[in-house]
């Protein structure tokens, strides 16, 4: 008999879960296609927004659960399959226009290399008529980009899908291969193939035999099955075009374009320019053309100065046979004929090697074309040469141009120019960011450390410190002394501060001269290789390298330098040309000087009837009218025409020359407009110019990219040092060194750097004042020197350990002696006798004693040699306390003083920042001459001699100018029948018989008077010009010149200003001042710039340095704030400062006396106490007095000296007496009224009317009192007095203030004025040019115009008496109020006589008021009258009034975009704009509002904005709510419940998403979704019982002990089974008979609502009987317990089946789901019977564990 039991229940569990699983893929087999197509759409999707393909959110809503790691598996590569397309077209796109092939970082990058290189390949087989398809094949991606490219530029090729292995394949398709997606049709049952566009109007699908045809979205099949018909028939461009070019309705969205030459802005709708040069999509031929960009299209500058203009005729193909030309590309430009040249490149098979053709490109000696004739370009007979190469005759195949090495400067500055197959590209020299303290090398292209002490970037105080260079920073190490240095270095007098030992130039260094070369270091020198002329030392590479002589522009001007291993060439380049309009300077190519066309005959102006006048560069031909009046005042006007040349405007960087009409490049180097500095030399090249260093930089040393100068490598650094285990790298200047490290307290021997000696710190006076500095080992001691005790201070870190030997008791150690009571050794006190000298103090220690010298008084320093106190120079050693900049210190005996530093000559101190001198502008005192006139310096001034004036001219003295003399007002010269005109340095008489303005000519005539070139003309000179016209002249104003220039008063044009020769400039000190055309330039090198001011290599200048920033100031920080100014700073106090003792208080304003004592500020001994003192404070100890001083002083501890005391302070003098201190002592003088008697002594009061010492009056009578007296009248007062008993005197009565005056009584026109003893009345004045009027009150008298206040009444002005207020020709007469100009010339209507009498004018109507305009009417004026017109916005009505011009209804839909509301305004409209959008700057246009940026917080998560609104979105895990504005998160636990498991385990939802938990007895496995159940049996003995047996569940485990039954012992074979002891039993012995033959145990864990199959039932346990056919087996199953906790429905017998699968075999089944946490016992009773008869029984019991959980 055996039973089976499930003993591996993980079994029971996959074999369940796989038949599940089976069932499912075996259901769902055939729904996977549109998963698939599903989930690509949604991943294709994904991919054009431009999302990572990584972060595709999951789960996918609309599949189900068991799809979903298909789904998204599908996603993932119809999203990569996107990027790579895109990547793909992008990389063939670039190889069309030529550009180099690179990998791409964006998604499917690497694709972007693949497709272009492969197209270059196909572009060049193509090209040359080698065919497309070929039996080789690259692989994918690169056949299909190969073939593609070919096929579009092979000759006679015309078709887009080629015919690759019987499929037709698309080849604007990445993943090339069958269109239709099931089937492989053949050509001939292609249909789509065989009638490619021509059987559906949108996409064909071959079907078998046939074809449909579908749409694209936005548009509906028709009803014949062939055209699409658009869903929203409104085209949305027209309503609302929001593009700037061209707009397209897909029906899906509003698509935008450009015209060709436009490329789509980032915002996809306006149109931006495309700089084809810059991108290298041009058509100009490499090495022979320079590419000039325009607007919309592009130019080619030819060699000889011409303009092509392929991109005007770019994007077109023109049929030539067979083949396409595409006019984008240069050569066939050229070919199919252009304005500027034309060129045939055919070969002519009789004539090998022959080119023929009207012209050929380069062959002129164009700069940097070199010419060679087998490399001319031709076209073989197979096909054409592709851009950037070369047909070579010699080997009939199409070589590679090497650009680079063609056409120099192609690059322009800051790129190196790399050649590549077929074009070049340009380098930019890669800048890394460094982090401070370092500056990027362009050599070693690396980081390397900024030597701050080298370049003076640190902030060290050079005379107390040394500046150490460190890796990325520096360190200020304190000196020993103010001359001592460090090794490698020595004191420079004359620079007060250590410099470097140059061992080289004073040779003190050990390099082998013929082998080696010395190279100097900071601090140090090295020996590096001695090297060949034409080479030198690498120190990076360490050995000899070609030197570069062409840096240093060895060359002639002209002259091209070419490197060469170990020297170099110079080669002749064809010489520069100056601009249009410009010429060589003194002949020569040095620079360029203005052509005066017009004096040198240039100029193409008419002879007769116009007139030259030259400007800058150019010239100008202006009209002159000949005009002739006969005697009967009619005018006969000459013709006249103009003749000018046409200038062609040329690119920035060359020149019109008027020679060749033709576009030259401009030698910027040799005209001088190069911004170069002095260390740098200009390189011209084609269009531009480059500026490289002059000098070459040593070995050690490399170039700084920043500020062009040689720069310390820093070999530690950079790695490039080889140091020993144990040795620190150090950088010097130029090398560096190895050295060992110190300790603390030591420093490396300068004699030997492997050594180190102890640091004598004392030699830095690190000790506090009054201290004494002691050096031990390592460290120092400070101690404190006193007369009474002594205290020590030890600075270290290491403790001694004195040890002494016992000695017998006979004698004792040196400095001890036996005490006669205890017999002990003890201490001898020295210090008791006179053991030092007279300046030490003795200091007892235990066995000896010191003797320590005393401090010196301030401002002394003790010598260490001869112990005296020497004075310390403040001044040398930088420890005084004078303004940086303004004062300058000297230096006394104990201190010093600072005196004010005197400012340089031509400066002076500014008064409102001292710091700062200023220039001193000496032409105020004006020290020239009258001939000269005086301009102003910086620091300086000069006299320029002025042009002596010419005859008719006087200088005037204010203005050094020379002014016209009016001789016809100061001398008359003409004749009472001439009227005298005034000239411009002369005059002339004309005759009376013609008008102003004309005069006779030989005929007798009257012709018009050139007064512009007569000089008869008013107009002021240079700012206005004289303009001729029909009678008269007119002054035109001329516009002021440009900043920089300053028009000629001669030649009225506009010429530059010299700001460096005149010193206008405002170019700091140590900048140099470079002049150039309308400006200047400040240049300045590193070593140039002056103290206050720092080198800015990027602008070349030398700028201020910021010390309150940088911390450089010497500013006292917590009492002074500092403040920058130019070159220098100023420290400004807080508060004011104090003397030594004392504070500021900010209550009192004032200093008062720190009280040491109670601050516990003092440093007395134990025995002693403070006594505080008037800014000190004193220790005393009881009955000691610390200094013996006079009587009337008192001694000054920290003064050191007896100071006066002042007794006065206690009032020591007697009531009437005064105290006055005295030095040394007081005295006690009278108060005033008293005096002292000679017999007491003490001062008595005086009687001063006794003595008669008073003041009183005779009507007064004098009373004593004490110290004084009074007065007191004795006398009444008088009327108009009043008596002041107070004082005894009598008062006079102010009657007007009393108001006991009478002066109403005449008028308030009279008022009071009061007298001594009286008062008057008078009548009221009233200041000038006012008068009194009847109410007493004073009026300004106002006068009528013409009439002015006179002796308080208004007469007549007469003006013609006072001046001349009529202008010339006319009569004053004067009128009352007025007067009038009676003209002597007769002026028609609409003309009076202009303001010098000498013609007749138009009068401005419109400018006087005299017009009759009416209403809002505009006047305009007019010769001899004006008009009225409307202003802009009304229009004329019927009775000629303006009104309002509706636009809106004129025009409805023009005046405002679409996006508007047109609303119609006085006068004018506006535009309102929808909701959505906002106005623009021109008013009338709309804007979409991007409500993502202007409104923050418009949406939750993401918002998009679209055309007039915007559309908020949410991220992955979170909904949209209803206020389609707000995000909610997604509980996915509870969206999933019930439609699928998302973990197999506990679903935890989260913001966004959601996690996978396991409960105890899990762990979750690396898919994050999964938990999966920890076999506890697996670790070892968990259960430790004898008999208990481990049984692992779902989520724990179960220790059970199997406890046989009596009359049963455990089966040794099966350790789950308990069978009987013996199985014999007596014949009627039933009961034993019925007992079991055995007990079987068995376990079986199960998880929770287990799901059941479609059959209903899950097998769980196996019993079988004995197979002998005469064998009757019975089963019965019983459930014997179930123990569920509360709330958990406990399982029965119906939750179990038993069923007999043969007739010895039963199986249980579960047919029920059981819910867990419980456990369940079941008894399975086997019965066997033998021919019907009961021969025993087995009982098997099974113990079901079920887990809480469902997995």
């Amino acid at each position: 008999m055996r039973s089976r039991t499930m003993k591996r229940p993980l079994r029971v569990r996959l074999g369940v879960y796989t038949a599940l699983l089976l069932l499912l893929f075996t259901a769902t087999a055939g729904d996977l296609e549109p998963t698939f197509g599903r989930c690509c759409a949604y991943g294709a999707n994904w991919a054009r927004e431009a999302q990572q393909c990584s972060t595709f959110p999951a789960p996918v809503s609309g599949i189900p659960s068991e799809h979903q790691s298909i789904c998204i598996t599908a996603a993932g590569i119809c999203c990569l399959r996107y990027f790579r397309d895109e990547q793909c077209q992008k990389g063939k796109q670039a190889a069309q226009v030529g550009q180099d092939c690179v990998s791409s970082s964006n998604q499917g990058g690497e694709y972007f290399k693949d497709c272009c290189q492969g197209c270059k390949l196909g572009l060049f087989s193509g090209s040359m008529g080698m065919g497309c398809n070929m039996g080789f094949k690259f692989g994918f991606p690169w056949d299909s980009a190969f073939v593609q490219c070919c096929m579009q530029v092979a000759p006679g090729s015309a078709a887009s899908f080629p015919d690759i292995g019987n499929k037709l394949v698309d080849l604007n398709n990445l993943y090339p291969g069958v269109i239709s997606t099931t089937l492989t049709y053949s050509e001939s049952d292609d249909l789509c193939a065989r009638f490619a566009g021509k059987l559906c109007a949108h996409v064909c699908v071959p079907t078998p035999g046939s074809y449909r045809c579908q749409c694209r979205a936005g548009f509906t099949l028709s009803t014949d099955n062939k055209s699409c018909i658009q869903d929203a028939l409104i085209d949305r461009c027209r309503q609302n075009n929001p593009c700037a070019h061209i707009c397209r309705d897909t029906g899906v969205s509003i698509e935008c374009s450009c015209n060709p030459g436009y490329n789509l802005a980032p915002d996809q709708r306006t149109c931006e320019d495309v700089n084809e040069c810059s991108s290298g999509v041009h058509g100009c031929l490499p090495g022979e053309q320079v590419c000039y960009n325009q607007i919309g299209s592009y130019a080619c500058i030819n060699a000889d100065g011409s303009l092509s203009s392929p991109g005007g005729v770019q994007h077109q193909t023109v049929s030539t046979g067979s083949a396409t030309t595409h006019l984008g590309d240069a050569r066939a430009g050229a070919a199919l004929g252009s304005s500027s040249y034309d060129i045939n490149n055919e070969v002519d098979p009789g004539i090998p090697g022959s080119i023929l053709g009207r012209g050929a490109l380069g062959v002129q000696g164009f700069p940097g074309t070199r010419v060679e004739h087998r490399y001319l370009d031709a076209t073989h007979s197979q096909g054409r040469c592709p851009p950037g190469y070369n047909f070579n005759l010699d080997t009939i195949v199409c070589d590679d141009v090497d650009e680079c090495e063609v056409t120099s400067g192609l690059c322009g500055r800051g790129a190196v120019c790399q050649n590549t197959i077929g074009s070049y590209t340009c380098a930019h020299i890669p800048v890394a960011d460094c982090p401070p303290g370092f500056a990027f090398d362009l050599n070693q292209q690396s980081c390397l450390d900024i030597d701050e002490c080298l370049d003076g970037s640190n902030n060290c105080n050079q005379t107390t410190h040394f500046c150490i260079n460190t890796n990325g920073a520096f360190t200020c190490q304190q000196k020993g002394g103010p001359t001592d240095c460090i090794a490698g270095y020595k004191y420079s007098s004359q620079q007060q501060t250590c410099v470097d030992v140059d061992e080289c130039l004073e040779e003190l260094h050990g390099c082998n001269p013929e082998e080696e070369t010395c190279r100097n270091t900071a601090g140090a020198y090295e020996c590096d290789i001695k090297c060949d002329d034409g080479f030198h030392f690498s120190l990076s590479l360490q050995t000899c390298v070609d030197q570069d002589e062409c840096v240093e522009l060895p060359c002639e001007s002209g002259w091209q330098c070419h490197n060469t291993a170990g020297s170099y060439q110079c080669l002749e380049l064809p010489r520069a040309f100056c601009p249009a309009g410009y010429k060589p300077l003194n002949g020569t190519v040095s620079g360029c000087e203005d052509v005066d066309e017009c004096a040198e005959n240039l100029h193409t102006c008419h002879s007769l009837n116009e007139i030259c006048i030259n400007e800058i560069g150019k010239y100008r031909c202006e009209p002159t009218s000949t005009n002739e009046v006969d005697e009967g005042s009619k005018f006969e006007i000459l013709t006249h025409a103009t003749f000018q040349t046409p200038v062609q405007e040329c690119p920035e960087g060359f020149g019109f020359d008027l020679n060749t009409s033709q576009c030259l490049d401009i030698d910027e180097c040799s005209t001088n407009l190069d911004d170069c500095s002095v260390s740098e030399r200009c390189i011209n090249t084609l269009g531009s110019y480059t500026c490289r260093l002059r000098r070459r930089c040593s070995a050690g040393y490399a170039t700084d990219l920043i500020t062009g100068e040689c720069k310390d490598v820093d070999e530690c650094a950079t790695g490039i040092a080889s140091c020993l285990p144990g040795q620190i790298c150090f950088n010097t200047e130029g090398a560096f060194e190895c050295r060992v490290e110190c300790q603390d307290g030591f420093r490396y021997d300068p004699t030997d750097a492997a050594v180190c000696v102890d640091i004598d710190e004392c030699l830095e006076s690190p000790c506090e004042f009054g201290k004494l500095c002691t050096n031990i080992e390592g460290s120092y001691i400070c101690t404190s020197v006193t007369t009474q005790s002594t205290r020590t201070t030890t600075f270290t870190t290491t403790s001694a350990t004195t040890t002494t030997t016992s000695r017998p008791p006979s004698s004792c150690p040196s400095g001890f002696g036996r005490n006669p009571n205890s017999l002990q050794c003890e201490d001898i006190d020295e210090c008791r006798n006179q053991v030092c000298e007279p300046e030490q103090s003795c200091q007892n220690s235990y066995g000896s004693y010191r003797c320590i010298w005393l401090p010196c008084d301030r401002g002394y320093t003790r010598d260490s040699l001869t112990h005296e106190c020497q004075d310390i120079d403040e001044c040398e050693e930088g420890l005084h306390s004078c303004q940086v900049g303004v004062e300058q210190c000297v230096n006394n005996p104990g201190g010093h003083t600072c005196q004010p530093q005197p400012c340089a000559s031509g400066f002076t101190r500014d008064s409102l920042d001292p710091r700062q001198c200023i220039d001193i502008d000496e032409c105020k005192l004006a020290p020239c001459g009258p001939e000269e006139e005086c301009i102003n310096s910086n620091g300086s001034f000069r006299c320029r001699h002025l042009t002596p004036c010419s005859p008719g001219f006087r200088r005037d003295e204010e203005s050094k100018e020379c002014k016209d003399i009016d001789e016809c007002i100061e001398n008359a010269p003409c004749t009472r029948e001439e009227r005298c005109v005034n000239t411009f340095g002369s005059y002339r008489c004309r005759s009376l018989d013609c008008n102003a303005g004309y005069q006779r000519d030989e005929q007798g005539r009257c012709r018009d008077v050139d007064e512009c070139v007569t000089g008869e003309h008013t107009c002021q000179v240079p700012k206005e010009e004289c303009i001729n016209t029909q009678g008269s002249y007119r002054c035109k104003t001329l516009p002021e010149c440009p900043r920089g220039l300053i028009r000629d008063p001669s030649l009225l044009r506009c010429v530059d200003v010299d700001e460096c020769t005149e010193g206008t400039h405002d170019c700091h000190e140590g900048e140099r001042c470079y002049n150039q055309y309308g400006t200047y330039k400040c240049r300045a090198s590193s070593n140039s710039c002056t103290k206050g001011f720092r080198y800015n290599a990027y602008q070349r200048r030398c700028k201020d340095i910021d010390e309150c920033a940088e911390k450089a100031d010497t500013c006292e920080g917590s009492t002074q704030t500092c403040v920058n100014s130019v070159g220098s700073f100023r420290c400004i106090d807080r508060q004011p400062t104090c003397d030594f003792g004392f504070q500021y208080d900010e209550e009192l304003k004032a200093c008062v006396d720190i009280d040491e004592c109670r601050k516990n500020l003092d440093d007395c001994e134990d025995g002693q106490y403070c006594v505080n003192t008037l800014g000190s404070y004193q220790c005393q100890t009881e009955g000691t007095a610390t200094q013996t001083c006079h009587p009337g002083f008192t001694f000054n501890m920290t003064a050191r000296v007896c100071l006066d005391i002042d007794e006065c302070i206690s009032n020591p003098c007697p009531e009437n007496e005064i105290c006055e201190n005295t030095h040394g002592s007081f005295r006690c003088n009278c108060r005033t009224g008293f005096s002292r008697e000679e017999s007491s002594k003490k001062c008595e009061d005086q009687n001063e009317c006794q003595l008669g010492s008073h003041t009183c009056s005779q009507s007064q009578r004098c009373d004593n009192t004490i110290g004084s007296f009074v007065c007191i009248r004795i006398a009444g007062c008088g009327t108009g007095y009043t008596l002041n008993h107070n004082t005894g005197e009598c008062d006079d009565n102010d009657e007007c203030k009393l108001n006991t005056h009478d002066c109403n009584q005449l008028g308030p026109k009279y008022q009071c004025f009061n007298i001594r003893g009286s008062f008057r009345c008078k009548e009221k004045t009233c200041p000038q040019n006012q008068i009194l009027i009847q109410s007493g009150l004073c009026i300004n008298l106002t006068c009528d115009k013409g009439f002015r206040p006179i002796e308080g009444i208004c007469q007549d002005i007469n003006e013609c008496a006072e001046g001349i207020p009529c202008q010339r020709n006319e009569q004053c007469i004067n009128t009352r109020g007025s007067y009038t100009c009676r003209s002597l010339l007769n002026c028609g209507a609409g003309y009076q006589m202009n303001e010098y009498g000498t013609q007749c004018i138009d009068i401005d109507e419109c400018a006087d008021g005299t017009h009759q305009c009416r209403g809002n009417q505009v006047c305009s004026n007019r010769q001899g009258g004006y008009i009225c017109q409307c202003p802009t916005g009304f229009k004329f009505n019927e009775i000629r009034q303006c009104q309002d011009f509706n636009e809106c209804e004129t025009y409805p839909g023009s005046v405002c975009s679409g996006n508007a509301v047109c609303e119609n305004t006085e006068g004018s409209f506006r535009c309102n704009c929808k909701e959505g959008f906002k106005q623009s700057n021109d008013g009338r246009t709309c804007l979409d509002v991007n409500e993502c940026i202007e409104i923050p917080g418009i949406c939750h998560h993401n918002c998009i904005n679209v055309w007039g609104s915007h559309q908020c979105t949410c991220r992955a895990g979170h909904n949209l709510a209803r206020d389609n504005r707000t995000c909610s998160d997604i509980n996915e636990c509870e969206e999933y419940r019930g439609r699928g498991r998302l973990c197999i385990g506990i679903c935890v939802n989260t913001i966004g998403t959601f996690k996978c938990s396991c409960p105890d007895g899990y762990n979750l496995v690396a898919d994050g979704r999964t938990c999966k159940d920890i076999n506890e049996c697996d670790s070892g003995n968990v259960c430790r019982g004898e008999n208990e047996h481990c049984v692992n569940t779902h989520g724990g485990y179960k220790c059970n002990s199997i406890t046989c039954p009596a009359n049963y012992i455990r089966d040794t074979r099966h350790k789950n089974r308990c069978k009987k002891v013996s199985l014999y039993c007596l014949e009627d012995d039933e009961s034993c008979h019925r007992e079991p033959l055995s007990y079987s145990y068995n376990f079986l864990p199960l998880v929770s609502n287990l799901s059941l199959p479609t059959t209903g039932q899950v097998d769980l346990f196996t019993m079988r009987g004995p197979l002998w056919l005469s064998t009757t087996v019975q089963f019965e199953l019983e459930l014997e317990s179930a123990r569920a906790p509360l709330g958990v429905e406990a399982a029965t017998r119906e939750f179990f089946y038993l069923k007999h699968t043969s007739f010895n075999q039963a199986v249980i089944s579960l047919v029920k789901s059981i819910s867990g946490p419980q456990e369940i016992q079941l008894v399975l009773n086997m019965q066997l019977y033998q021919q019907g008869k009961y021969t025993g029984s087995a009982i098997a019991k099974l113990l079901i564990y079920v887990s809480e959980y469902d997995f």
